[in-house]
């Protein structure tokens, strides 16, 4: 029972996540778009766009590794803890550098 409503939760997490990639991308590839369209200059300035697109990457990431954390309670197998481990690793590493990457662009 407990593992069914895990499976779920753990679905809708990623669904979240997921959904959040996908309005983060929409919403990046609107504002290049008008970007290009509307401005005159040869070099144009993309770091607002970026930034707001790595902050939905983040959040989305967050839910990422809820849903793993939330799977690892349930389901301990060893196997299962080394894959999770490396999965949550992963992502941890890409939010590091991804969040650098924010501060980066606002200093």
């Amino acid at each position: 029972m407990i593992e069914l409503a895990v499976d779920y939760v753990t679905f809708i997490l990623n669904v979240m996540g997921a959904l959040i990639v996908i309005y983060g991308s929409l919403q990046a590839f609107v504002k290049v778009l008008k970007i290009e369209f509307k401005s005159k200059k040869k070099f144009h300035p993309y770091e607002n766009v970026k930034r707001t697109y790595v902050q939905k990457l983040i959040l989305a990431l967050d839910f990422f590794v809820a849903s793993d954390l939330l799977r690892l309670v349930a389901q301990p197998t060893m196997d299962e803890i080394i894959l999770i481990a490396l999965i949550v690793v992963i992502r941890t590493v890409l939010n590091y550098s991804l969040s650098k990457e924010i501060h980066l662009h606002e200093e």
